[in-house]
């Protein structure tokens, strides 16, 4: 540091004496002389290259166009399959979705229980129907499946529900409360 504080120390002092002073013509006239303008030869870039380079490219992006179409039919035979598979499931569950509409159209005796239940069974009907024409229709992927089976299988808890209190229902006073007293 005190090398460097003595440095500044005099570039402060003689500082009139370096604005004055300019550099000799020789300097510069040797400074030129070792840069060899001429001596550099100019070269042109070889165009050849790029020709290659966008050549590759281009057969690179059709092969890969090609690759990408091939592989479309694979896809749609997978959504031929989630066709099938849904429709199987479906059957199913219609089937077992029925069996209990009809237990609970044969043992529901309160006109707003059954209102109820119709309008939360509307709902879901409602949106299953969207689904189901959306994913026949455009979009036959898994997820849209898994949603679809989903709302059959919330259908089926919501009849296994009123069945349920239906049941309780049927109970003895004192087996009612119990249940009651249990589940709290």
């Amino acid at each position: 540091m005190q090398g460097k504080d003595r440095l500044e120390k005099f570039i402060i002092e003689n500082r009139e004496a370096f604005d004055a002073s300019e550099p000799k013509e020789d300097n510069w006239t040797r400074i030129e002389s070792q840069l060899n303008f001429e001596s550099q030869p100019v070269s042109k870039p070889n165009v050849g290259w790029y020709w290659k380079a966008a050549v590759f490219l281009l057969l690179g992006a059709v092969g890969y166009l090609l690759i990408d179409r091939y592989e479309v039919q694979p896809t749609n035979d997978l959504e031929a399959s989630n066709v099938e598979k849904f429709r199987e499931l479906e059957t199913f569950y219609t089937s077992l979705i029925a069996n209990k509409k009809e237990r609970l159209e044969s043992e529901l005796d309160s006109e707003v229980a059954t209102v109820n239940l119709k309008v939360e069974m509307q709902e879901l009907d409602d949106i299953y129907a969207d689904l189901k024409e959306l994913f026949l229709e455009s979009q036959p992927s898994e997820q849209v499946m898994e949603r679809l089976i989903h709302l059959l299988r919330q259908k089926l808890r919501v009849m296994d529900g009123q069945l349920e209190i239906i049941e309780r229902e049927k109970l003895p006073e004192s087996m009612q409360e119990e249940l009651m007293d249990s589940s709290i």
